[in-house]
């Protein structure tokens, strides 16, 4: 076994509050954020803990599976190989299957006088094309097999330490990472009742890429993404921020982390995808913080928009592995942004208050780039 020395400056660093909702204060989400909102602003970021049970993992990995056959675009046709069914399980379920981006984590310390001859065209590839195909299963075993590589023999496995290994790895001999971000969909259960009323508001779907999420550093984690213009969850930010995701790893085999995204074909009816009502899957996906319908709530002045816009007015799905990252970024108009973690290990974020934002980005300018990006440029 061995130890992991923790950085001082990574020890030092404040942790954000965190509010513990009552049940009346979690009913009313805008009010709620407004309450909190001027605490949570000293720190460009908070954690709400609601005050509900946790769903099983088998409930949110079955919302999971419809949610991504829901989008043609992920690929649900494609066949995985290794069995005649392709992605059909033995149970005879569907699987759902979501594309990976690679990412690289590392530098090379030496950097040589040789020749580089760039790589031909046709070896490259986009970063959003440089990943796999999964199910949730698959990718959950590799993510496994990787936590398991690269923690060995580390004696405490706790989100500081793994912090600390994501750090000394940037800095280390370059590794890739997997990691399916940005991804249309949701963790969350259909809502019943007066909750269905947010959804008719839907006019048409409009799919883009935008850069929300944050830096994974989970065995295998989904956690679902929506920007609002007055909320946050699970894990909020405001301003720019960066966000990891850090998983408290036990040496045992990590879990899945899941997130938004739903519908399903040829799909047997089961107990997992129509929980009973007053169940733990139920109560959340029935809570006016699901984030299927929280941008339509009273108060929100995205309940306006009339089109739907992944990311802003419904959720994305983020499914990470260890040392996963996502880049410092603010959100989208400058929205505040609620981030909830279904399931898997848990993660970290980074947040700078907005009253600071000129400031890191001066720093990042000066001490990353030499002073040499144009101001108006970044």
């Amino acid at each position: 076994m061995r130890d992991v020395e923790i950085p001082n400056w990574l020890k030092g660093l404040p942790l954000a509050p965190e509010f513990r909702p009552t049940d009346t204060e979690f009913a009313d989400p805008i009010a709620y954020i407004s309450k909190i909102e001027k605490e949570a602003s000293v720190f460009g970021i908070c954690k709400v803990i609601p005050p509900l049970p946790k769903p099983s993992k088998k409930y949110v990995v079955s919302n999971l599976n419809k949610s991504l056959l829901k989008c043609p675009e992920l690929g649900r046709d494609i066949n995985l190989g290794g069995t005649e069914s392709g992605n059909e399980a033995n149970d005879g379920e569907v699987r759902a299957v979501f594309t990976t981006r690679q990412q690289e984590l590392g530098q090379n310390a030496k950097t040589t006088k040789k020749v580089v001859h760039p790589q031909p065209p046709a070896v490259r590839k986009l970063v959003w094309q440089s990943g796999e195909v999964y199910t949730l299963e698959q990718f959950e075993l590799k993510s496994k097999a990787f936590a398991k590589n690269q923690l060995g023999l580390v004696r405490d496995v706790s989100p500081l330490v793994i912090e600390a290994l994501f750090w000394k790895a940037s800095s280390e001999k370059p590794i890739h990472i997997e990691y399916a971000n940005d991804v249309p969909g949701s963790g969350f259960g259909e809502p019943e009742g007066s909750f269905r009323y947010f959804h008719r508001l839907r006019r048409r779907r409009r799919t883009f890429n935008r850069n929300t999420g944050g830096y994974n550093s989970g065995k295998y984690q989904v956690n679902s993404m929506s920007s609002n213009c007055e909320n946050k969850e699970q894990s909020t930010k405001n301003s720019p921020n960066s966000s990891r995701e850090t998983s408290k790893v036990s040496i045992s085999l990590p879990t899945i982390l899941s997130n938004e995204t739903s519908q399903f074909s040829n799909q047997k009816s089961s107990n997992t995808s129509k929980e009973m009502q007053g169940s733990a899957g139920w109560k959340l996906s029935n809570c006016p913080w699901n984030l299927q319908v929280i941008a339509r709530s009273p108060g929100s002045l995205t309940r306006f928009m009339p089109d739907d816009i992944p990311g802003v007015t419904s959720p994305m799905v983020y499914i990470g592995m260890l040392f996963s990252w996502f880049a410092w970024h603010v959100e989208d108009h400058e929205l505040h942004s609620l981030n909830f973690l279904h399931t898997g290990s848990p993660k970290t974020w980074y947040a700078v208050p907005g009253d600071y934002a000129f400031a890191f980005e001066e720093v990042i300018r000066n001490q990353g780039y030499g002073g040499n990006i144009d101001r108006l440029g970044m």
